[in-house]
């Protein structure tokens, strides 16, 4: 395959599995208990569920550090997980995957985040959440910012994953690793859902969606005049480099200081489930950038990894194989 649809299947098949990428932020679990429901219970209006399976998935920064592994990228994680059955159930999924642990560490008192969603095979009924947002202790800090000291010659990137469980909520100790990123020439990618955003100055880039932009800003999205206000406010507070909206069905929108802001859109496909769609896109991104493709390139491939990603139930990933075969099939894909 030749022209431009070929350069970018030959940068997923000869370029990503080259690349060393570490994944710093709030590892979590995915539980899903899945069963069958007939009848409500006695008790109150509520359906009972005949639970018949239970299983466990890469969830938060741990899905990131999953999918930049499934598009082949060499993964290291940072972040926190206790010694219960959800952080070791983590760890051994890691070690499956050879994706390096050293760096997730057990603070005293803090649970391992664990999601459970109790659903049938069509309808998610409740979500439990076992978790600890406070900020994590000074001297875990200090751990982590000694793995990433001693790992960051060797990077290629390094994404900041933020869902606010605290492995990021201290802004000091945020700005301490961009600014070793920087020091070292690392590219930096955020994911953040906090409205604390000047944290994240220096960033390569940064990735919330059309929500978490609102929250952040508040400016609320009605139109197009004020997506745009709400995006420029964003770049500017934040002080990254660059700013990717992801905006559902409207696909991604790019930022740059002093330039138009250029829209990508989405590509069409039938929508089962969004959950991780977003740590899709931040993996895809940021993989493609550091193998030398241009922003368009990457968020282009990004909208196609994201479409294979939510024509499917659960937290899932999308595979090298998967993505090049879906760039060569696309023809909205071509880079102007």
């Amino acid at each position: 395959m030749t022209g431009k649809n070929g350069r970018l299947t030959e940068t997923i098949c000869r370029e990503f599995g080259c690349k060393k990428i570490l994944v710093i932020g709030d590892l979590m679990v995915d539980e899903y208990i899945v069963g069958n429901v007939s009848r409500l219970s006695p008790e109150a209006p509520i359906p009972v569920l005949d639970s018949k399976k239970c299983s466990m998935e890469a969830g938060g920064a741990s899905n990131v550090a999953h999918n930049l592994n499934s598009l082949g990228a060499e993964v290291l994680v940072a972040g926190t997980a206790a010694d219960d059955e959800a952080g070791g159930w983590l760890r051994r999924h890691f070690m499956q995957l050879q994706i390096g642990t050293e760096g997730i560490i057990a603070e005293c008192g803090r649970p391992t985040t664990v999601k459970t969603r109790y659903a049938t095979k069509s309808q998610q009924l409740l979500r439990v959440d076992e978790e600890d947002t406070r900020s994590i202790l000074e001297a875990t800090q200090e751990k982590l910012f000694r793995y990433v000291e001693k790992n960051m010659e060797a990077m290629d990137a390094v994404v900041l994953s933020d869902y606010q469980k605290g492995v990021l909520e201290n802004g000091i100790f945020v700005q301490r690793i961009i600014r070793m990123c920087q020091k070292y020439r690392v590219l930096v990618a955020v994911d953040s859902k906090s409205r604390r955003i000047r944290r994240f100055a220096g960033a390569s880039f940064i990735k919330p969606n059309n929500l978490e932009l609102e929250a952040a800003v508040n400016i609320r999205i009605v139109d197009d005049g004020s997506f745009e206000q709400a995006g420029r406010m964003y770049l500017k507070e934040s002080g990254a480099e660059v700013l990717l909206v992801t905006r559902g069905s409207k696909g991604i929108s790019v930022f740059w200081p002093g330039k138009a802001r250029q829209d990508y859109p989405a590509r069409d496909a039938q929508v089962y489930d969004v959950c991780g769609a977003g740590d899709t896109v931040i993996s895809t991104v940021t993989l493609a950038l550091v193998c030398g493709l241009s922003m368009g390139e990457a968020v282009r491939l990004a909208n196609i990894a994201a479409g294979i990603s939510i024509s499917r139930t659960g937290t899932v990933v999308v595979t090298s194989e998967e993505l090049m075969r879906s760039v060569y099939e696309s023809e909205d894909c071509c880079i102007g």
